[in-house]
């Protein structure tokens, strides 16, 4: 019989340690968190990221900023094409921006341009952003902040097959799959600290991890699955002075050299080693590293980590960071599901890897209004559910433009458009743009929990790499 992971345990201790421990208010106003992505991500910020990424791109109608203004529209609008929304910017619609050029050369803009240009502006935003989110997001973890003031999940996952075709994959039988990612999720802050978007759905995670890493400063805790702790990694991580936890990887030899710590009750059982793993090379250092195993009749699980001092993290506490692993793959669900990554609009790598960083961009801004509405409330901010207030507060903001259009077309029938300010913040106390509070809350899980949904063509599958004349498609 297979047995429970230990995350579920955990969770629901985590939902007994922090409820509302005061009465909620019905109703919250509404957050316009688009006007923090707009106060970082300028006109001008996007001209200096374009001109500092170029390398043979020349400025056209269709600017950096206009195309993410594009992409912000469209992941937030009900228009369900591309070119429904190329023709909504002559008509005026507030979520995009008005260029006076053809669908055609919106089209062949974002098929040219490589998905470098988004990361970096990708990258501005999280940095300008990264002072504004606290480290209490994450309010159960019980590991010291003085000690590992920053931990981070890392994982790898693939993007969804692509709907419309590239002509020169119409004989392919097989699901084409545009790209892969890696992210690094921010545990205390709750936000997506770094992505690494790839055209090639084949791309290993290694590699991508390879990338990733350089963003990853000396002193950060990483959580990973048993995928990373292979020699190769540990000592990449060594050279950088950074700590991980992670499943064991049984694939990877070891020998036991110290016991730790044996511990036996009728709660829980615990047996910490210090290993010698993998097989050292020729003129290498033995990799040392600490072998976990805590078991008991409903979890069975085994952990390794390079934090060697066992009263600097102690098996409970590998135990419970583990479980918060799981944070990175919600995060996943939230891009995919929540703002609708499994929909590609295109089928160009470039354009996909464009609606990559645009999604990433639109998650953080949500997960930082998600912090305040939950500090304006007093309440820990997993107890909002993503998955109901993400899709609120973009429907009320979404309202708020039409209402904001809706003022200046009052200004100017009056002549009096030079009167008008700007400021919409008396918009924001409409009425309308209130959110039920008691609609947004986690519940507590009930029943057995929903199999994730599987797609047996997803078994054969190919990648741009692999098709003739694909491999002009992967610039990054």
């Amino acid at each position: 019989m297979q047995k429970k992971p230990a995350s579920r345990k955990i969770n629901k201790k985590v939902k007994q340690k922090n409820p509302a421990v005061r009465p909620l208010p019905k109703k919250i106003k509404a957050i316009n968190f688009m006007e923090v992505v707009w106060k970082h991500l300028t006109e001008g910020i996007c001209n200096e990221v374009f001109e500092t990424t170029r390398d043979k791109e020349r400025q056209r109608k269709w600017t950096l900023f206009t195309l993410l203004r594009m992409w912000m529209g469209l992941l937030q609008s009900t228009i369900g094409s591309q070119t429904a929304a190329v023709e909504a910017c002559g008509n005026d619609h507030p979520l995009f921006p008005k260029v006076e050029a053809t669908p055609e050369s919106f089209f062949m803009r974002i098929q040219n341009l490589r998905p470098v240009f988004f990361k970096n502006i990708f990258s501005r935003f999280t940095r300008a952003i990264e002072p504004e989110l606290q480290l209490d997001f994450q309010t159960n973890l019980s590991i010291s902040k003085e000690i590992f003031p920053e931990i981070y999940a890392v994982d790898g996952s693939r993007l969804s097959k692509v709907g419309h075709l590239l002509k020169i994959t119409r004989s392919i039988t097989k699901a084409i799959i545009p790209g892969s990612m890696e992210a690094l999720y921010d545990l205390r802050r709750g936000y997506l600290k770094d992505l690494w978007f790839d055209p090639d759905g084949a791309r290993s995670e290694l590699g991508m991890f390879q990338e990733i890493l350089k963003s990853i400063k000396a002193g950060v805790l990483l959580l990973a699955d048993r995928y990373y702790p292979k020699p190769i990694i540990w000592r990449m991580l060594a050279d950088r002075g950074i700590w991980m936890v992670s499943r064991y990887n049984a694939s990877v030899g070891k020998q036991k050299l110290q016991v730790l710590r044996k511990m036996r009750n009728s709660r829980i059982s615990i047996d910490d080693w210090i290993v010698e793993m993998g097989a050292p090379k020729a003129q290498e250092e033995p990799l040392l590293l600490r072998w976990v195993r805590v078991w008991n009749s409903e979890i069975d699980i085994i952990l390794v980590t390079n934090v060697l001092d066992h009263k600097l993290l102690t098996a409970e506490q590998l135990l419970e960071l583990y479980s918060e692993r799981w944070s990175i793959e919600r995060m996943y669900l939230h891009l995919k599901e929540v703002l609708a990554l499994n929909r590609l609009f295109n089928a160009s790598p470039a354009a996909v890897g464009q609606q990559v960083y645009a999604t990433a961009i639109l998650y953080n801004a949500l997960r930082l209004s998600q912090a305040q509405i939950a500090r304006k409330l007093k309440i820990p901010p997993e107890l909002l559910s993503p998955e109901k207030l993400f899709p609120r507060i973009i429907e009320k903001y979404v309202q708020l433009t039409w209402m904001e259009l809706g003022t200046v077309r009052a200004y100017e029938i009056n002549n009096k458009l030079g009167e008008y300010d700007g400021n919409i913040s008396h918009l924001l106390s409409h009425p309308s743009m209130d959110i039920s509070i008691e609609g947004v809350l986690v519940e507590k899980r009930t029943g057995v929990r929903k199999k994730p949904r599987f797609c047996k063509g997803r078994k054969k599958w190919t990648t741009y790499k692999k098709i003739p004349g694909g491999k002009k498609f992967l610039v990054n």
